[in-house]
């Protein structure tokens, strides 16, 4: 829907207010959408002080939506709702609305796990050659607040973050589409179901001019003629310390700080984005493409990553604890698990119940066992169940022992942080890691990775010389 269209409609409203609810109404006023034509529907109380916009919220507040022509939803509101999924075909977004409305160039960038390095590496990599670059989307405000769409400044590239949620009611048209990896996730808001979700992050291949996938999901680009793809055995790849482009050293990866393998894998993909802007859009010069990747490597020297990936926070008593509590699925953390090998010797384990698959859960198993980790700290809700535990049966900081592939483990269900850090130092033993690597998210505890770390980090601290 293009703006003109959008500005004649009537009875438009938000759901859910909350950041991307309250840009929306920004940006609906800008577009002088009268007060009277819009309508905020929310679960919780709503505080409008400044505006004379109706309110619904409470108990009832999706009783009534066939009274609306255009609903702008919240990425976190599943469609599959029952009480919304009859009215799928009024709902937009902000995503919508800006890629049918922002005519100049833009890189689309999914994945389960992975998409905000890459999209921060690329967008760090192209300011720092001078390009005018803007990073939207899921990694950070919403993309009206962002991009004024009613005056738009043409960016050399707009980098736009995506999940599932944004992707779920958009196929959009893009310059470059980079799909990194899916694995199970989210499968409560896509209606438990994995080839919806999974449709939900293909739905960034449509229209694309040039897709990157990595060749580990090759089996997706099998039927798009424009697809490439990046490491293993393709042309953009990683061998021995280098990083090569058909078979050609480009530079070699000691003295990085953007550690571990899936960084290097990151890496590449950056390094195929950056050739296929020389080719498409600066006559292949190679002279831009040097240039470019000049700009990584010094990029590099500075990008340590982003917080809460794999990042170490502290050494005390020869314990090395390490953060990773954004990997919120089983695949990530068994990528932790083996980028540390056997070093690690507790992991903290959450339970969220996204729906994860068996085989997630057993592969994770089999890497904990594999990889000997013999301390697992439990908090709640599903996993112990998976390590077969009865949940009635096991009182809180209760330890249990169990033999799992002839490894003996030491399991410790808590529901408090302080007593898994004393639990810690007492058994990781010098020399080894502590790693924090939730393998599903924790909001049965905690309201987000933030408050739990907080949480972490202080009590690292407070008994680090006891």
């Amino acid at each position: 829907m293009n703006l003109n269209e959008l500005k004649k409609i009537n009875n438009i409203a938000i759901l859910w207010y909350w950041k991307e609810g309250k840009s929306t109404l920004r940006f609906l006023l800008e577009l002088w959408i009268t007060e009277d034509n819009i309508t905020i529907i929310d679960k919780n109380s709503i505080s409008l002080d400044n505006y004379n916009i109706k309110t619904i919220s409470w108990d009832n507040y999706l009783d009534n939506l066939d009274n609306y022509n255009l609903i702008f939803k919240s990425p976190w509101i599943s469609p599959y709702n029952i009480k919304i999924s009859p009215y799928r075909d009024k709902l937009t977004s902000q995503t919508e609305i800006f890629f049918k409305n922002y005519e100049w160039r833009t890189i689309w960038v999914t994945a389960t796990k992975g998409k905000s390095t890459v999209s921060t590496l690329l967008y760090e990599t192209l300011k720092n050659a001078e390009y005018n670059v803007k990073i939207v989307g899921n990694i950070g405000k919403p993309v009206f607040d962002e991009i004024n769409l009613l005056d738009p400044e043409n960016y050399n590239y707009v980098i736009y973050e995506l999940s599932s949620y944004m992707l779920e009611t958009c196929k959009p048209n893009c310059n470059i589409a980079v799909l990194w990896n899916i694995y199970t996730c989210h499968l409560d808001y896509h209606n438990d179901s994995f080839p919806i979700y999974e449709q939900a992050k293909l739905n960034i291949l449509t229209n694309s001019d040039n897709i990157i996938i990595s060749q580990e999901f090759n089996q997706y680009g099998q039927d798009i003629d424009n697809c490439k793809y990046f490491w293993l055995e393709s042309n953009y790849s990683y061998s021995e310390k280098y990083f090569y482009k058909n078979n050609q050293e480009l530079f070699t990866s000691q003295n990085l700080l953007l550690l571990w393998d899936h960084n290097k894998k990151n890496i590449s993909c950056v390094i195929w984005i950056l050739d296929i802007i020389t080719e498409e859009y600066n006559h292949n010069s190679a002279w831009i493409f040097s240039k470019l990747i000049s700009n990584l490597k010094n990029t590099l020297k500075t990008f340590s990553g982003l917080p809460h990936r794999m990042e170490k926070v502290a050494n005390h008593q020869w314990i090395t604890f390490i953060d990773d509590w954004i990997s919120t699925t089983p695949e990530s953390t068994i990528e932790a698990i083996k980028t540390f090998w056997n070093q690690i010797n507790t992991l903290f384990l959450w339970g969220w119940d996204y729906w994860f698959t068996k085989e997630s859960y057993s592969l994770l198993i089999n890497a904990i066992t594999e990889y000997n980790i013999q301390n697992i700290v439990l908090f709640p809700d599903t996993w112990l169940d998976i390590f077969n535990i009865k949940r009635w049966s096991v009182l809180e900081n209760t330890l249990i022992s169990k033999i799992i592939n002839d490894v003996e483990l030491k399991l410790f269900y808590t529901n408090s942080m302080e007593e898994a850090i004393k639990f810690s130092y007492n058994n990781t033993g010098e020399n080894n890691i502590c790693l924090m690597s939730c393998a599903a998210p924790s909001y049965s505890l905690w309201t987000g990775y933030e408050q739990k770390w907080e949480e972490f980090k202080k009590n690292i601290e407070k008994y680090k010389n006891n």
